[in-house]
């Protein structure tokens, strides 16, 4: 992989740790590069995430000059595409759209595990067949099924095996490498300050840290970094982090 001030585009992939209120991982790249798409979408899972990359491939046509970075989510998620959009709940054992009696139905943890393993491992062929570079990160490990209260899978040592390769192709996940799989606690209160009373999302240096572990980071990305999590830290709710979409050197899809 070239340095990153060296393609001309760059194209981001994943959930709300990819696309989210204030810069993720995916934000402190695109300061380096000139032209930036991020497919990020909050509660999106790897089927999601595997189709939209195909999608952008086939619209942008990926070529030499052009860096995918893709942060696989959680397994045990359920995407929709619905009336015109993708739906993208979240985990299965915790979201609030999909009515729970189809949870006790249909919620397989083996399932899910070998639907998005799969998916994985088809992305990173497609990927590597394309001119384009690309790596692939994760933000939980693969086998952590039911994140809402960290309960590893069972039973699912022969999926693993299995896909042993798959996984060693993804880089470690970001709550391990950065927060020894606990998820930081940030004190901003949802919407209108009512809902959530904690926020659990990286802050922006959390991602630098994270970025800092694989990739040479340039002076330009730390000083983004640095700004941005100190403005992250000022904000008391999620509206007050509308503003640093609307500054001067942001770039978004």
């Amino acid at each position: 992989m070239k340095p990153f001030n060296q393609y001309k585009r760059f194209f981001a992939f994943g959930c709300s740790l990819t696309k989210y209120n204030w810069p993720t991982w995916a934000d402190i790249i695109a300061t380096e590069v000139p032209e930036y798409y991020n497919y990020g979408q909050s509660g999106g899972g790897n089927l999601f995430i595997a189709n939209s990359i195909v999608e952008a491939n086939l619209t942008h046509k990926f070529t030499e000059d052009d860096l995918v970075i893709v942060m696989w989510s959680s397994v045990s998620r359920e995407d929709r595409y619905r009336n015109g959009k993708w739906q993208t709940p979240g985990n299965i054992y915790s979201q609030g759209e999909i009515d729970m009696e189809f949870v006790y139905k249909w919620s397989d943890d083996r399932f899910y595990l070998m639907r998005d393993l799969g998916l994985v491992e088809q992305t990173r062929a497609y990927l590597e067949n394309l001119p384009c570079d690309s790596d692939m990160l994760k933000m939980v490990d693969f086998e952590e099924i039911k994140i809402s209260d960290n309960i590893k899978g069972n039973h699912l040592e022969d999926i693993l095996k299995l896909y042993s390769s798959t996984i060693n192709s993804v880089k470690p996940a970001i709550v391990d490498v950065v927060y020894d799989g606990v998820w930081p606690i940030i004190p901003i209160k949802g919407w209108g300050g009512e809902g959530q009373t904690a926020d659990y999302h990286p802050t922006p240096l959390g991602y630098l840290k994270y970025l800092e572990k694989f990739y040479s980071i340039t002076e330009g990305m730390r000083k983004y970094a640095e700004e941005y999590d100190a403005r992250v830290l000022e904000c008391k709710t999620l509206d007050d982090t509308v503003k640093f979409w609307s500054a001067p050197g942001v770039a978004r899809l």
